[in-house]
């Protein structure tokens, strides 16, 4: 009860939550923030608090009367309730109920919940023992295996991704106090369940065209695209706005807006549904105007995730635009803004069960803010600003609330000027981030101007990880790409019950760093993990239940500044506590170089248990090209495994991929690296060479994309700059007498002009090459035999798109 008192106290004394007594217990409680471990005390938002204003109250399964099993609390990546609310969850057999008691007025549920894979079930939903509705559940959106990018076979192991939600308006009000219990058909797993009191359908506004007269369908018997994309565009030219009445409407397809206002009838009435559906703004550099959208829900039919593909709930590029009440589910993304654009607002509305990132304003969106959006089950980071190659520069996020990135933080800022992440809360990080991320990753523009980060609430956040670092904070700065120097200001933040260290510094040098005024009430190790060097000023900064001394620090070069009202974490020490973790001696990777056809080599890969309890090791499987020898069944503590992994290349080709240790390791599965070239002189002489551009557009479509051996990862130039090169260095002198050019086979046609020498010399002359997809989007170019090591490809011109592309560089000796 001790520990219960104060930190509630010291939290409440934040000012970010409301008192609370034990007689308000059976309370529903703050949006994905049930209770603090080991109590039943709510912890309801002050007015004007942190987090989303929401339309809906939020009740927890394991807080409610069930016959069910209520699930053990967990934190251990890929166990079902680590993924849960609270991390914990209430597991039904067929016929079992979880009952929940109205604290407000209700005629809509969302039920968040599990069902195995490859499974349907269903649950009744009843009001005082009278039917008044049901719920379909599918697992059809959920459960996905091995590494990243995953899949859908459960021979990966690696299981997780276990949630999605169901939603139904129940026909009818329920008072306050109301009795209303799920009883499951089938064995199926409940997290919590948001009821809310649903306004009835409005009428049309004076003065919108109707999209019913453009043929809009809204039974959703026939595809409404076509119709909405005329019903778009014509109110644009009659400068009139557009109504969707309320309906389910298929639409499969994007749909584009420009200067143009388009209103629903609510997220409950009006509803996009189908694959492909998406609202998109222009492409950049030339963004939609003018735009605004609101009241409609826009739900996908995406399955899992792919990166090669442009799918988003709302995405393009809008400036002096909002969006607002909006609900997206089962798409990519759920909203991407590309750059430079400026002065969107995006306000209200609902992210959930998206495969990638909840919002992402990326590379160059200037003073936009996001507000009172409630994100929840992303497959990446809740909410991110990436300045890929341009910053984004003062932006806000506020008031928003993120459950549950199932990879990835809460929210977090890649580089970019004067940005702002305040009055949010996190909760529930579940690995590889934090509850917010401040950092110079991912090629961004790096951090400068003044980053804010103030009276925010990190519930639950932070992650044991099977890679460095390790053990992630739950408000986090990693200078990977280069020093951060940028200034950072962290103002009356509430860090609450974290998994690891409260405050963490990685990487190269982070300096210009103010925290005042935070609270790390309870955390798993340390106050301050300290992995980089750099220096920071910290006053008022209290901490309290800690599991571990006040700093990490292994001889970092950090200079921490103590100013006035620091309290509880004094103490110094290197090294953590054994959390579970495994240590891989080669954990960055093993090359084996250029090994010739019919020979093998063997490397050995070492993994050590530091405890505090043995690990199982249920299975270690080698990607394509290898074999392992040396498996141990167990690994007692203090023990090494060292594995011996054999690269037999039987074919030419680049064997890159991750080698994947499953164990029962609470950080989930362990990844190594491999990477060997299988060299045949008669093959492909570019595979894995150095290869090197004037400009490449981003770091995710970079030269060595050229030489990996995947027809479907690509390079691209800076845009509008030409002429591009881009110059293979074969390794030694090598008669060569063709090459052959690639583009991904599903892309359109497009005409590119090429020149090409050999060892700075002229060797074919600039000519129109045509890549066309009924070809296959190949071209080869073929010359008399020419002993040559570096190869120049220079492009001037692009009929497809105004940089130089290319997926694949391919140099043959025959």
């Amino acid at each position: 009860m001790k520990l219960r008192s104060t930190l509630l106290a010291a939290v409440a004394a934040t000012g970010l939550l409301a008192a609370s007594s034990p007689a308000q217990a059976a309370a529903p409680a703050l949006p994905t923030l049930p209770t603090l471990p080991g109590t039943a005390l709510p912890l309801p938002a002050l007015p004007g608090g942190p987090g989303a204003q929401v339309p809906f109250t939020e009740y927890e399964a394991e807080s409610a009367r069930t016959d069910g099993a209520v699930l053990a609390a967990t934190r251990a990546f890929t166990k079902l309730a680590a993924e849960a609310s609270g991390r914990r969850a209430v597991a039904l057999d067929a016929g079992e109920y979880v009952e929940f008691t109205l604290a407000k007025a209700a005629n809509a549920v969302d039920v968040r919940y599990s069902v195995p894979d490859g499974a349907t079930a269903s649950l009744i939903v009843s009001a005082n023992g009278t039917a008044v509705g049901s719920l379909a559940l599918t697992s059809a959106y959920a459960h996905v295996y091995g590494n990243y990018p995953y899949t859908n076979e459960p021979a990966d192991r690696g299981q997780h991704h276990y949630f999605d939600d169901a939603r139904t308006l129940l026909g009818r009000t329920l008072a306050a106090g109301t009795r209303v219990r799920l009883r499951a058909s089938a064995p199926a797993v409940v997290d919590l369940a948001d009821f809310e009191l649903v306004a009835a359908a409005p009428a049309k506004p004076d003065g919108f065209l109707d999209a019913l007269a453009f043929g809009a369908d809204p039974t959703g018997a026939a595809d409404s695209g076509q119709a909405l994309q005329d019903a778009i565009d014509a109110a644009r030219d009659q400068q009139r706005g557009l109504w969707i009445p309320p309906g389910e409407y298929a639409v499969t397809r994007k749909l584009q807006v420009d200067r143009v206002t388009v209103q629903g009838a609510g997220p409950w009435h009006t509803v996009l549904r189908g694959a492909g559906v998406g609202v998109f703004g222009n492409a950049a550099p030339t963004p939609s105007t003018a735009v605004h959208l609101s009241g409609f829900a826009v739900f996908g039919g995406t399955a899992g995730r792919d990166d090669a593909t442009i799918d988003s709930g709302f995405g393009g590029s809008l400036s002096d635009s909002s969006i607002s009440n909006v609900w997206v589910e089962h798409v990519k993304v759920g909203m991407w803004f590309d750059g430079p654009s400026e002065n969107l607002v995006i306000d209200g509305g609902r992210i959930k069960n998206v495969w990638a990132d909840g919002l992402n304003l990326h590379d160059g969106v200037s003073r936009s803010t996001v507000g009172n959006l409630f994100v929840r089950n992303t497959g990446d980071d809740g909410m991110a600003m990436w300045s890929a190659s341009h910053a984004d520069t003062g932006n806000t996020f506020a008031h928003n609330t993120v459950a549950l990135p199932m990879l990835a933080n809460g929210f977090a800022v890649y580089g970019g000027r004067d940005n702002t992440v305040r009055d949010n809360i996190a909760a529930d990080t579940v690995t590889q981030g934090g509850g917010v991320h401040v950092g110079n990753r991912f090629g961004a523009s790096p951090l400068a101007g003044t980053t804010t980060i103030a009276r925010n609430l990190l519930v639950r956040t932070g992650s044991l990880v099977p890679n460095e670092p390790t053990q992630i904070g739950a408000l986090w700065f990693w200078a990977a790409d280069g020093p951060m120097t940028g200034a950072v200001k962290v103002q009356d933040v509430s860090l609450v019950d974290s998994s690891y260290a409260g405050l963490h510094f990685f990487g190269k040098s982070i300096t210009n760093v103010s925290v005042e005024r935070v609270t790390v009430a309870g955390a798993g190790t340390v106050a301050l993990q300290l992995q980089a060097p750099g220096a920071a000023t910290f006053a008022g900064v209290v901490a309290f239940g800690l599991g571990g001394t006040g700093v990490h620090d292994c001889g970092s070069g950090f200079t921490v500044t103590r100013g006035a009202g620091n309290l509880g974490w004094s103490g110094t020490r290197c090294g953590f506590a054994p959390a579970g973790q495994l240590e891989i001696a080669q954990a960055t990777g093993v090359d084996y170089g250029f090994q010739p056809l019919g020979t093998d080599a063997v490397q050995p890969i070492a993994i050590t248990n530091p405890g505090p309890e043995p690990v199982t090791v249920e299975a270690v499987v080698p990607p394509r090209g290898y074999t392992v020898d040396g498996v141990c069944p167990v690994i007692a503590v203090g023990a090494t495994c060292t594995l011996s992994v054999r690269f037999a290349p039987a074919a030419s080709g680049n064997y890159a991929g991750l080698l994947t240790v499953h164990s029962s390791s609470p950080a989930g599965p362990y990844v190594v690296g491999l990477r060997g070239i299988g060299f045949d002189p008669d093959g492909n002489l570019a595979l894995g060479r150095d290869i090197t551009s004037s400009s490449q557009a981003g770091w995710w479509i970079a030269p060595p994309n050229l030489v990996d051996g995947d027809p479907a990862t690509y390079f691209e130039s800076q845009n509008g700059t030409f002429p591009q090169t881009v110059t293979l260095d074969l390794g030694h002198q090598v008669e060569i007498r063709r090459i052959v050019l690639k583009l991904p086979a599903n892309w359109g046609g497009r005409r590119q002009t090429i020149a090409v020498a050999a060892d700075g010399a002229p060797l074919v002359p600039a000519a129109e090459h045509l890549f066309a997809p009924e070809t296959g989007n190949v071209v080869t170019i073929a010359f008399p035999a020419v002993t040559a090591r570096e190869l120049t490809l220079t492009f001037t011109s692009n009929t497809g798109w105004p940089a130089a592309q290319l997926s694949e560089f391919e140099v043959y000796a025959h």
